[in-house]
């Protein structure tokens, strides 16, 4: 009988943002028992992926569990796998970037425990040809792709996968077939019945997520955890003679691995489906979609990439590089970038966390003494039109030229990006990525409007760019100006909107300028949309100020229904958390709705503004609108 090469292990990881509380609970019901119950069994090897962040959390919680790593690495029962610190999805980084997270992690493991890993674990089993040569530059010996990317690049379904050699720019990788008990089958398994359904083969590798490990005892209905490891590994101590366990740095030591296959760029289909849009194949396409499948993804990724390029720009202080970089790196964590299994970009500690990093890693790269606060323009998005940026001390504001709108606030004390709402749609009008979008409507909407403030939107502004206007040269503010034909009962009106930006401490001030340049009269309401962020706060009360001052529980906020203060000049949003409060205040009282929005639900505020403007030809109406943070 053919014997079986076995190759057991898990890859385990937890995501940047997540509280301890959820870290101590998968430690108790996931970590702990699968390592200490292998330690049980000295004749069962197994290949093991921690990343960087994991261990970090070992380290301050739990140092007895690296303790243990170090002792079972030195009897060789277990091989640790490396890879990039933070767990990022590699093809989705700068190259540097992934060079050095990846050696931040070689350099992890062997003072630690003493050995160089020679293997490279790939989140998701994202590839891309060119992963190759970057993987053998940092001194990788081989990787793992899943059995079913073996197979598509192949062209065949009728065969086992084996080791493959692949190339590129002459430089050579191992690659390894996983089956996941997770993605690899109908189903997801645990290893004994992955073991089972994998058949003979003279190598057979069997990865599972370390975190799964709960749910596959829950399953068993086993009394713990530690009882539902131990009969897993007894199976496999009692089946030794058909299926030799072993690492996979002592299999390709005794097995000399010589036939070639190139890979497309491809990642696991959970990632590549929850990359498309609804509706599209997922099975075909860049693994890149992730990036403008939903606008929060793509925002967080040009901001990602915006900080990598000032962080390049940093000479001279070695130290203080060193410091913005790891920072960087902490922010690049892949679960941030996609609707991960973990709750992913949908889950508002998460991409907290991830913007917290960048934040820090941004301020580190500003000289004491030497910055000065300012408006710069860069192409931070990748779009081909240059956004504009204000940098100050309390504040930073990202504005986009299509519609003049604010893309991203962030309050620098509080490291919060207070744009940071997230919708399940790509860039548009219905992600609510944005702040002082303007609209336009022939009659007064309802409450509800605040919901859906596009439906019925007569007017080009939201969507249409703006030209920029000079100004007397003040460091902090911006003028934008938009001309618009609109329909009014059955007549064409040319509206013009002017909005001028300043920036002072912790309040964004718009000075807005509508007129009208047709030769008769206009009349229609005028809508401002703020999309505010809350995150993991939560909401104490709302406060609002017109005639009289009103306090409003915020249970009497819906993300169904539109909440109406009525005519009111202020509104305060008082929340309990790192940001104490947002307020919006403006010259020309308007008629102001609220709702919580945002996916899952209640991650924001969506509040929109409304005034009726009557122009006679040539004349031009005004207000300011004040946002200002509190922290």
């Amino acid at each position: 009988m053919l014997k079986t090469h076995l190759i057991l292990g898990t890859y385990n990881h937890l995501p940047e943002g997540l509280d301890e509380t959820e870290f101590e609970k998968t430690y108790q019901s996931c970590y702990r028992p699968f390592l200490s119950t292998l330690n049980r069994f000295p004749e069962i090897q197994a290949a093991l992926y921690y990343s960087g962040s994991l261990l970090k959390r070992f380290e301050a919680r739990h140092p007895e569990y690296l303790m243990l790593l170090e002792e079972m690495s030195a009897r060789r029962q277990i091989e640790l796998i490396g890879g990039g610190f933070y767990a990022p999805i590699l093809p989705l980084i700068p190259n540097s970037d992934r060079l050095g997270q990846i050696e931040l992690m070689t350099t992890y493991l062997r003072k630690s425990f003493g050995k160089r890993p020679r293997g490279c674990w790939l989140p998701e089993y994202a590839w891309e040809p060119w992963l190759a040569s970057t993987l053998q530059s940092s001194g990788m010996d081989y990787t793992f792709l899943l059995d079913r990317q073996f197979k598509d690049a192949e062209g065949r379904d009728d065969a086992a996968p084996s080791p493959v050699v692949t190339e590129d720019q002459g430089r050579c990788l191992t690659v390894l077939p996983v089956r996941d008990c997770s993605l690899s089958f109908d189903r997801p398994l645990g290893l004994v019945e992955a073991a089972e359904a994998a058949g003979p083969s003279q190598l057979t590798v069997l990865m599972v997520a370390g975190e799964r490990i709960r749910s596959l005892w829950e399953e068993s209905g086993l009394e713990s955890p530690d009882l539902y490891m131990e009969r897993t590994l007894a199976w496999f101590r009692k089946n030794s003679l058909e299926a030799e366990t072993t690492t996979p740095s002592r299999y390709l030591k005794s097995r000399r691995v010589t036939r070639k296959l190139y890979f497309g760029g491809s990642a696991s289909e959970r990632f590549m489906k929850a990359s498309a849009r609804e509706g599209a194949e997922h099975a075909c396409g860049s693994l890149r979609r992730s990036i403008i499948r939903y606008a929060a993804s793509s925002a967080l990724y040009s901001r990602m990439y915006y900080v990598h390029l000032l962080i390049g720009q940093l000479r001279g202080d070695k130290s203080r590089k060193k410091s913005a970089v790891e920072d960087l790196w902490k922010g690049q964590c892949g679960d941030a970038y996609w609707m991960a299994p973990t709750g992913g970009i949908g889950d508002p500690a998460i991409r907290e966390a991830a913007y917290r990093s960048l934040l820090d890693a941004e301020l580190t790269t500003r000289q004491k003494g030497v910055f000065v606060p300012g408006v710069v323009k860069a192409d931070i998005d990748f779009d081909g039109v240059k956004e504009y940026i204000y940098q100050g001390n309390d504040l930073n504001a990202y504005l986009h030229p299509r519609g003049a709108v604010l893309v991203e606030l962030d309050a620098l004390k509080a490291r919060r990006n207070l744009c940071d709402l997230f919708a399940p749609e790509p860039e548009g009008d219905r992600s609510r990525k944005a702040c002082f979008v303007d609209r336009l409507y022939s009659a007064e909407p309802g409450p509800d409007a605040v919901l859906e403030p596009w439906a019925g939107d007569i007017g080009p502004f939201s969507s249409h760019p703006y030209e920029e206007v000079l100004t007397d040269g003040n460091h902090a503010t911006l003028c934008f100006a938009k001309d618009g034909v609109v329909g009014l009962n059955g007549a064409k009106r040319s509206i013009a909107v002017t909005k001028r930006y300043s920036f002072n401490k912790k309040v964004v001030r718009v000075a807005y300028g509508v007129q009208n340049r047709s030769d008769s009269d206009a009349r229609f309401w005028l809508g401002v949309e703020l999309n505010a962020s809350l995150g993991t706060d939560r909401i104490e009360w709302l406060e609002a100020s017109g005639s009289d001052v009103v306090s409003v529980d915020p249970s009497s906020l819906s993300s169904t229904r539109g909440h109406s203060f009525g005519t009111i000049a202020k509104l305060a949003i008082k929340t309990v958390g790192t940001v104490k409060s947002i307020a919006m205040a403006t010259t020309t009282p308007a008629v102001v709705s609220c709702a919580m929005v945002g996916s899952p639900a209640g991650q924001g505020v969506a509040t929109l503004l409304l005034w009726r403007v009557e122009l006679a030809a040539d004349e031009t109406w005004k207000t300011d609108i004040l946002l200002s943070v509190h922290e």
